[in-house]
């Protein structure tokens, strides 16, 4: 993403309706299905910072991202413990952290099947991911362009990726859903007058409205966390790391030969 691209977006974080219910949403979701207690916690391509920001309080926070021009603007937040790094070749150890968040990079990534797989390695045996993506194909527009992305996804589809990374799914949602409709209606408006989005793909909407948007995406996450929503233009995946099977402290050590037999 270019230099213009990434202050815009370092400019809009904090106040935009969708980082604003993002942000949101993975604090509850870690909330919930997170262990109690300080965290060490690694946000997968952390961007400008907002998402490490929002979640600075509940452990240790790390964040990595292939740009530079990203992590200057991590720093411009008083942020610290960055490192430089793609997310298909996470810098770090095996078994490193508790959670490991990461919005909206998959689809920016052109193997997102290696992305998921190092998340899965740096997490630690029963560690929580948050994982969120762009949905549906058919809402593919200059939005996702301007923004690099290289696909938008599908339920299914990305949950054959998490297990195959070797996640257990633990939920699976739709989520951006009320305003779905008028996500779609711009969309639609935007491919028949030939118009391409803003410079960072985000609308600008009047304070009013994105009072508004904010407050139906909180009462959203409030949904996601008793259920599963049908649609929406993003996928939302919290997954979890499956201790290896422990071994029996009884179990009889045979010999090669006894094995054999």
């Amino acid at each position: 993403m270019r230099y213009n691209e990434l202050k815009q977006m370092y400019q809009l974080e904090e106040t935009y309706w969708w980082f604003v219910g993002r942000r949101r949403l993975v604090r509850d979701l870690i909330c919930d299905y997170g262990r109690s207690g300080q965290l060490k916690i690694l946000d997968a391509g952390c961007g400008t910072g907002g998402t490490m920001q929002a979640i600075g309080d509940m452990g240790e926070v790390w964040g990595c991202d292939i740009s530079r021009d990203a992590l200057q603007f991590c720093r411009q937040r008083g942020l610290e413990n960055l490192v430089r790094c793609r997310v298909e070749d996470l810098q770090f150890a095996d078994d490193s952290f508790d959670i490991v968040v990461s919005c909206d990079v998959l689809e920016h990534i052109p193997d997102d099947a290696t992305a998921l797989r190092e998340m899965h390695r740096v997490l630690r045996a029963d560690g929580l991911g948050v994982i969120t993506v762009p949905a549906l194909k058919f809402l593919w527009s200059s939005h996702d362009e301007i923004l690099g992305h290289l696909r938008r996804y599908h339920k299914r589809g990305l949950r054959e990726l998490l297990v195959d990374a070797g996640f257990e799914v633990i939920k699976l949602t739709y989520a951006v859903t009320f305003l779905l409709p008028v996500i779609i209606g711009y969309r639609l408006g935007q491919k028949i007058l030939s118009r391409r989005g803003s410079q960072t793909g985000l609308v600008a909407v009047s304070p009013l409205v994105n009072h508004l948007f904010v407050a139906l995406l909180q009462a959203e996450s409030y949904l996601i966390r008793q259920a599963a929503l049908p649609w929406g233009a993003s996928l939302v995946a919290v997954v979890r790391k499956v201790p290896p099977p422990a071994v029996s402290a009884n179990r009889v050590q045979l010999s090669p030969k006894a094995a054999e037999s």
